[in-house]
């Protein structure tokens, strides 16, 4: 089945992915011929969803098990993965009730999940969607700076390396998020939005499209989710690299005059510093694909004709739907980076299913003397 352009005009509205700015876009084409968009992308991404939020969720859970042994829990960025781990799980969650719903409106035309909602579950939903994928986003921008912190400036009694520092930092930086979403409580309502199959859906108010388009496509997705992130990350990243090869070029000059006891810290910090490169470049990876190919479409929707923007918006949706795909991954990958990258979390790793595997035998015993003494 393929499926009609007209039919994402609006309903990407309620989405909290990158892929809906194209598609909010496509009401470009509604004075020709409605085209045939190929459908393969978008079965690559319903079918890889479902793997991917599971492996995610497993991940992520043992990630927040570990991160909480008392040898990492006393780490400042520690704090900052335990909270990744958590807003990384919730984001999995939305989008596989997003991705059923949009299998269900667009390619079945029945109504979806928020069939039976009204103006402020709609509200809520959406607002807390995002609020959601935000914190995803700007907990790895913290994590870059507190690296920066702790890789230039060593000896600086920084409160973001500190725990109640981290702590106060997630706080402050919800609290940011919280407002900078207040929109949605105001734009978004309970509308219909196909009369023939009578489905309603969370929508942006008639009056509010253009400007709820604005704010959500430029203002949310490239602003506050990619770009702004991305140069953040790009120039700490950047800055702790730099100092890296610049302390090891030091440290291999004076190699002779450094205690074994200095060496093993300086290692200990390469690996924690690593760990969290990796994690950083791979958020950056993951979302460049998706908005690499958004911007095309969006610029040939702007500055080209209409047959010229037409071709490139059926040619690329399909390879828009493979990208937030890849993009889903960034939630679901972390643990795996740990575990290859983080020889203290797969020690703590090992630690806590030997701990689990010693503790059912003893459960089993337990039981065993209950059941002789009934």
């Amino acid at each position: 089945m393929n499926l009609p352009v007209d039919q994402g005009e609006m309903k990407c509205q309620n989405y909290s992915y990158i892929s809906c700015s194209n598609k909010s876009n496509s009401s470009f084409l509604k004075d020709v011929p409605t085209p045939i968009i190929s459908d393969w992308g978008f079965w690559i991404k319903f079918l890889s969803t479902p793997l991917i939020v599971l492996v995610g969720i497993i991940g992520n859970s043992l990630s927040l098990m570990v991160m909480k042994a008392p040898s990492l829990r006393n780490k400042s960025y520690s704090h900052f993965l335990c909270a990744l781990a958590v807003f990384d799980t919730f984001s999995l969650l939305i989008r596989q009730i997003e991705s059923i719903d949009e299998y269900y409106v667009f390619h079945s035309a029945k109504p979806g999940v928020f069939q039976n909602f009204n103006s402020l579950s709609c509200k809520m939903y959406n607002y807390i969607a995002h609020v959601i994928t935000l914190m995803s986003s700007w907990l790895v921008v913290l994590m870059a700076v507190e690296r920066l912190i702790a890789v230039c400036f060593p000896f600086k009694n920084a409160v973001l390396r500190k725990q109640n520092g981290a702590l106060i930092a997630i706080c402050v930086l919800l609290c940011i998020v919280l407002l900078s979403q207040s929109f949605r409580f105001i734009i978004i309502e309970h509308l219909l939005y196909d009369q023939k199959f009578e489905i309603w859906d969370c929508l942006a108010g008639h009056d509010f499209i253009e400007l709820y388009t604005s704010l959500d496509i430029y203002f949310f997705q490239w602003a506050l989710v990619f770009v702004f992130p991305v140069v953040l990350i790009s120039v700490c990243n950047s800055m702790v690299i730099y100092q890296i090869l610049k302390v090891k070029k030091d440290v291999n000059r004076e190699e002779e005059y450094l205690t074994r006891a200095d060496n093993s810290g300086a290692r200990k910090k390469t690996r924690s510093t690593r760990m969290l490169l990796i994690l950083t470049f791979t958020y950056m990876l993951t979302l460049l694909p998706v908005f690499s190919l958004t911007l095309i479409v969006d610029l040939s929707i702007k500055f080209s004709n209409i047959s010229t923007a037409r071709n490139v918006y059926l040619t690329l949706t399909p390879y828009i739907d493979v990208g937030v795909a890849i993009s889903l991954m960034n939630y679901a990958v972390n643990f795996f980076i740990y575990v290859l990258s983080g020889k203290r979390f797969r020690f703590e790793l090992k630690r806590l299913f030997r701990r689990r595997r010693r503790n059912r035998p003893s459960i089993k015993r337990t039981a065993t003397v209950k059941s002789t003494r009934v």
